[in-house]
């Protein structure tokens, strides 16, 4: 009977000390103060960014990169935003990058940035009677603009100019520099947009207080346990790992093969690595719903309070979810196989190529190291693919007063939603700007239905003219408050 009472009150205690967790994380949002929003001319905004979306600004390779779209493009904002072009400098970077340069009051403290990029991915010819407008149409209808690059992400290139055009006319002079920063190739890599537009402000000695690119968004429907909308800031994105698998093997007859066949070999090691994933780490994931507070239901605060107890059961339902489960971990894709020239004939050779995504905390030595460990055959060999290597990014931090100001607009223009830390799983310009900033955030303004991020590279593309205009305001606010603070 004693053992039982002392059982008892161990799980009362245990109980007790979980839930005074979960009622931390579930603290209330703070109030946020009602201010009166700059209002926007949406309608002619739309129209202006429709205009550009026509342009077919295709990002190639650089023997085939096409410069003629991008030309257009720099004379339709010349025209759109004289007041950009006739108070700022402009600079073309490269071939076809643009930097226009705000100066500040106060030249001796740092500046901050605006990012985002120009290029487009191009549609799918096979998929265009699919779409509800043709691609390029720039088409206003049903309340959207439609067409490549309202999502990704010509929206907020265009929303950005849109916002320092409106603060120019309304006289506001930053404290310090702002630069817009608008790269012509991120879909392509970004080595000769971003990568040169950083190079160059290096050489000028510039290091910027903060900066902002595309990468998170305002998210609707896309987080189990969480119902109403909330915001994602990109703290940091994973890294790109292609590794190029080889295998030999003795060539001759089909009719009389031998035991160490090179497809048979290169099969063995990519099913090892396909059956043992790189190993979980649930930072990411338990930052992000840690933030939440009361915008995550009781059942996902209260198992994520008590990491230490639930941890398999969490990481279990995250494998589940292609989603989650790439935010645990180094994701491990099997991408590219080649192997063989003819059905009676065995190759001497086969190849394969497996793309991993890599968290923040691992490294391409570290995961290669792995790789060795998991395919048990000192005969494959691997390499990384040309331009097909950089590590994850540096997590920029949430106690700045960058980010805090950041998170604040936020709330401020979207009605006090929450605001939470993000891992992006793809690559974005502003990986290239860590080296010269102290803080690099990724986040378009934007709301995304699990719909709509299927309409990224996708079909139909397309965002509301309502929340188009809100890009600008928030745009605005952050400009203002990020080009007067001491950050």
């Amino acid at each position: 009977m004693e053992t039982v009472i002392i059982v008892v009150v161990i799980l009362l205690f245990l109980g007790a000390f979980m839930l005074i967790r979960t009622a931390r994380a579930m603290r209330p949002l703070p109030p946020i103060e009602e201010i009166e929003l700059v209002e926007v001319d949406v309608d002619g905004a739309a129209k202006r960014l429709a205009d550009v979306i026509q342009l077919e600004t295709i990002s190639t390779e650089r023997e085939t990169f096409d410069l003629d779209p991008f030309r257009k493009l720099h004379t339709k904002l010349e025209e759109m935003y004289p007041l950009v072009h006739q108070k700022m400098k402009r600079e073309i970077i490269s071939d076809a990058s643009l930097l226009f340069t705000w100066e500040g009051k106060q030249k001796d403290i740092n500046p901050i940035l605006f990012a985002a990029h120009q290029d487009v991915v191009p549609a799918d010819p096979t998929t265009l009677d699919k779409w509800t407008y043709p691609p390029f149409s720039g088409e206003i209808a049903e309340g959207f603009i439609w067409g490549r690059g309202c999502i990704d992400i010509k929206s907020q290139m265009m929303a950005t100019l849109e916002s320092a055009e409106l603060l120019l006319s309304q006289g506001f002079e930053p404290e310090r520099t702002i630069y817009l920063a608008f790269g012509q190739d991120e879909e392509m890599g970004g080595q000769y947009g971003a990568a040169k537009i950083v190079e160059f402000l290096d050489g000028r000695g510039v290091h910027l207080a903060a900066m902002v690119d595309e990468g998170g968004a305002i998210m609707e429907g896309t987080i189990a346990g969480v119902d109403e909308p909330v915001a994602l800031i990109g703290t940091a994105e994973k890294g790109h790992l292609s590794l190029k698998l080889r295998a030999e093997g003795t060539p001759g007859h089909s009719s009389m093969p031998g035991k160490d066949m090179a497809i048979g070999r290169l099969a063995r090691a990519l099913a090892r690595l396909d059956a043992n994933p790189q190993p979980v780490r649930l930072k990411a994931l338990k930052d992000l719903i840690g933030n939440l507070g009361s915008a995550a239901s009781f059942g996902m605060q209260f198992v994520f309070s008590n990491l230490w107890f639930f941890r398999p059961i969490i990481k279990m339902q995250a494998e589940a979810n292609n989603n989650t489960n790439a935010m645990i971990r180094t994701s491990t894709a099997l991408t590219i196989v080649n192997g063989g020239i003819k059905d009676n004939v065995l190759p001497a050779n086969a190849e394969a190529i497996v793309n991993f995504r890599l968290l923040p905390g691992d490294s391409i030595a570290k995961v290669c190291d792995r790789v060795r460990r998991i395919i048990k055959d000192e005969k494959i060999e691997f390499e990384p693919v040309a331009d097909g290597a950089w590590e994850a990014s540096p997590v920029s931090s949430t106690d700045t007063k960058s980010y805090l100001i950041l998170k604040h607009t936020v709330r401020k223009v979207f009605d006090g939603i929450a605001v939470a830390p993000y891992l992006v799983m793809g690559a974005t310009d502003a990986r290239y700007y860590a080296p010269i900033s102290d803080a690099a955030y990724r986040f378009s303004p934007f709301q995304l239905t699990a719909e709509d991020l299927g309409r990224m590279h996708g079909i139909d593309e397309r965002i509301s003219v309502e929340s188009y205009g809100k890009m600008i305001i928030f745009f605005h606010e952050l400009m203002q408050a990020w080009g007067q603070a001491d950050l």
